[in-house]
């Protein structure tokens, strides 16, 4: 069962892996757009979309983001397949991601498309065997006639609807929570715990795709969160490196140096060689840090104004980019003041070197008590 598991996880993640630099690309274009926008006093670029002009062109500028952003559910879908089957589970994953697009079935009907796509490809593989003259019909007419056929016939007729449903109950429930003051604080909460508990594994990329697959939707406030609690982790580990020294190895000193511009950049992964040192007292201390510090940032009044762009620079796509900084800030030394107090990240050998000088000095005060 674990085995299971583990393949599935590793299938998400490479589709997520395909996924993360479109995004990221998307949100940067529409930010850029936005700014130019904003300098010349007009926030939205969609009055230009038939004049002619400069802002003419910032308007198309935006649209390359908005496509790159939207190919999420394609790109998802064929590279969940691709990871399953390989280049034979490429068409169906296609076309199962893009109809998860067009029925409304979302992210969640991309997963599914993509891991239905990459079994049925492998199945044909295995089942079909045609020798003889008609081999080659197999990989370039049989087996893309049944994956595709199988995957279209599943998202357009079986789960379109169920799918579609629940996509947009979860939009329109996410969409209630951002209008209440109290639920977007504890949606910030939830997201940035998520996103510190496994530092780029499921529950990670889970909250990552939650909040940016909501850009899509025009929902920009969940990406936030996210945003904010990426960096608090690597940030906290890279400061705690700064504010007690002694209390680190030579080896995790450098690598603090990294995990500060990992966590400037927006980049968990940094924190990982710190929390590994003692798991069971630092991940709950990064998941305590990530909720306070996505939530004292909208608490305090960190809003959308546009798709945001990731890590600590990105405060000026956020309305009161302040706010956003300052919730940052918090997480991050809430990481690091607690590691300092709760771990010792200095080698087992320096300490037991420590231990060696220490008794030969003990060992010596006594000899020279002796002699006297």
């Amino acid at each position: 069962m674990s085995g299971k598991l583990s393949e599935f996880k590793n299938h998400l993640m490479s589709g997520i892996s395909y996924v993360l630099p479109i995004i990221i690309a998307g949100s940067l274009v529409v930010a850029v757009a936005k700014i130019i926008g904003f300098l010349f006093g007009e926030p939205d670029l969609n009055a230009f979309a038939e004049t002619d002009g400069f802002l003419h062109y910032a308007y198309l500028f935006e649209q390359v983001g908005w496509t790159a952003i939207g190919l999420l559910n394609l790109v998802l879908g064929a590279y969940i397949a691709h990871s399953i089957a390989g280049k034979p589970g490429l068409a169906a994953g296609l076309v199962g991601g893009a109809l998860a697009t067009s029925t409304n079935a979302g992210f969640l009907g991309a997963v599914l498309a993509g891991f239905f796509a990459g079994w049925i490809t492998n199945w044909v593989k295995k089942r079909i065997n045609i020798s003889g003259s008609f081999a080659s019909a197999v990989p370039l007419i049989i087996l893309p006639l049944i994956t595709v056929g199988a995957t279209g016939v599943l998202m357009s007729l079986i789960l379109a609807g169920p799918l579609g449903w629940l996509n947009t109950a979860l939009l329109d429930w996410i969409t209630d929570m951002t209008q209440s003051d109290t639920n977007i604080v504890l949606l910030a909460a939830i997201l940035g715990g998520m996103i510190a508990f496994d530092m780029g594994g499921p529950v990670n990329k889970a909250a990552w795709m939650a909040g940016n697959a909501l850009l899509m939707s025009g929902i920009y406030l969940p990406a936030i969160m996210v945003n904010a609690a990426i960096c608090i982790p690597p940030l906290g580990y890279g400061i705690a490196t700064l504010l007690k020294k002694k209390n680190f190895s030579n080896e995790l000193k450098e690598s603090g140096r990294g995990s500060l511009i990992m966590g400037i950049i927006g980049i968990t992964e940094g924190a990982i060689p710190f929390t590994l040192k003692s798991p069971l007292k630092l991940i709950p201390l990064n998941v305590v840090a990530g909720s306070v510090g996505a939530a004292t940032a909208i608490f305090l009044g960190a809003r959308d104004i546009m798709p945001p762009v990731g890590g600590v620079y990105g405060f000026f796509s956020v309305g009161n980019g302040w706010a956003y900084v300052i919730g940052i800030l918090v997480g991050a030394f809430i990481v690091a003041i607690g590691a300092n107090a709760l771990v010792d990240f200095t080698d087992e050998e320096t300490s037991k070197a420590k231990e060696k000088e220490e008794k030969l000095d003990e060992e010596s005060v006594e000899i020279n008590f002796d002699t006297l």
